[in-house]
């Protein structure tokens, strides 16, 4: 069977439950596509890093983007080997930047991936994606897909927000649970 991005989680697949202030989303995790990638966002939730770590740069249009667990304002948090860790990209061909899609954050450093996450609200954001030409570093790395909750997206995605793109009202994960689908 073909693989796609969009399709239910599989059976056995890894899936992750994102309570937040604002509803309910659950993302299919592509462990068997970016490996460490996957495995980086599954074990920070399972050792509870994320809950009560605040969605803190909201752009509707674009993206939701959480996971600093240490500053919550997008200075901080690391991977989950512990503070001072990073992680490498990882890029499939079959994963693309589309609405509903899980990527990281990162900087323009090789390596750089800690713990911030990011989920597509638009639609046209495939300049996102990693080019063709194999440039490591020019794109971000997409490693799950949101398949239910679209609706909390969109609410998330439409709370006011200041000129530095951070919420007036705070936008909290209250939870994340991984489990198998």
């Amino acid at each position: 069977m073909a693989f796609n991005q969009l399709d239910k989680p599989q059976a056995g697949e890894t899936i992750a439950i994102m309570t937040t202030n604002h509803g309910v989303m659950k993302l299919r995790l592509f462990e068997e596509r970016v490996g460490e990638c996957a495995t980086n966002f599954i074990e920070l939730a399972k050792q509870g890093k994320y809950d009560g770590a605040p969605f803190h740069r909201i752009i509707s249009g674009f993206m939701i983007q959480g996971g600093d667990f240490t500053n919550r304002n997008g200075t901080g948090g690391h991977a989950a080997g512990g503070p001072g860790t990073t992680i490498d990209d990882k890029y499939d061909p079959c994963l693309t930047h589309m609405r509903g899609a899980l990527a990281w954050a990162k900087t323009m450093m090789p390596h750089s991936i800690g713990s911030q996450f990011y989920i597509v609200h638009g639609d046209d954001v495939h300049f996102l994606d990693h080019p063709a030409n194999g440039g490591r570093n020019e794109g971000y790395s997409v490693f799950g897909q949101l398949y239910e909750g679209f609706e909390v997206l969109d609410d998330i995605a439409g709370v006011k927000t200041d000129r530095r793109d951070a919420p007036y009202e705070d936008v909290i994960i209250e939870s994340v649970k991984i489990e198998k689908a």
